[in-house]
């Protein structure tokens, strides 16, 4: 349990997160957002079914037939992961990647809410959303971790499904809710095991590949 502790904490990642959410928590403290509360709310209900898109549709899509840097960042985002789920520096999104996201969560948010100080609330509810989404991924995959309740217990085992069994189904990290209304939770006797579950895309390189 302390090992998780010490490699979440001692991650660029992690610690890119951490900052920003310190710096969006002054933010909305200085411009008295608070009363915007409601918008944590929102985050929470549209959390699962967010990470279900982004990581069946965005983390799962094809690499691009030109290698480069695009295709690069791809197995560093998460092809690479599943050819190598052990690999405890992949089970981390990559710092650039986070970036890209929360500055595209930002904008978003500022055009829903015409204004560039109300996104505040709900991007720092997104990145503490995040953070939790970060330490669970790595407790997944942590053999020695054992999850105290019988929910976390059914997560981590979809998630090593999803790993090792079939990787089209099973897309849920922090919780199953999108999985279950969406009809992808599934057992090993439900789905066949997929010979490409490893091989995304059919990446079989090596995680440096130029």
């Amino acid at each position: 349990m302390r090992q998780i502790w010490v490699d979440y904490f001692t991650h660029a990642t992690v610690q890119l997160l951490l900052l920003s959410f310190a710096v969006c928590f002054y933010a909305v403290n200085a411009f008295a957002l608070w009363h915007q509360w409601a918008w944590i709310l929102l985050i929470i209900a549209i959390a699962p079914f967010y990470e279900w898109v982004t990581h069946k549709y965005i983390l799962h899509q094809d690499l691009t037939e030109t290698p480069g840097w695009k295709r690069n960042f791809q197995i560093r985002l998460h092809h690479g992961h599943h050819l190598h789920p052990d690999d405890r520096q992949l089970q981390f999104a990559p710092a650039s990647a986070l970036v890209i996201m929360f500055a595209q969560l930002y904008g978003f948010y500022a055009l829903i809410s015409w204004s560039w100080t109300t996104p505040l609330m709900p991007l720092l509810a997104s990145l503490g959303y995040y953070l939790i989404y970060e330490w669970i991924h790595v407790a997944h995959h942590t053999k020695a971790y054992r999850p105290r309740t019988k929910s976390g217990l059914a997560l981590q085992q979809a998630h090593m499904r999803h790993h090792f069994h079939n990787e089209n189904y099973n897309w849920g990290i922090t919780n199953g809710l999108g999985d279950v209304l969406l009809n992808t939770w599934k057992s090993t006797q439900d789905v066949p095991k997929s010979p490409t579950v490893k091989k995304l895309a059919g990446y079989e390189g090596h995680i440096d590949e130029q």
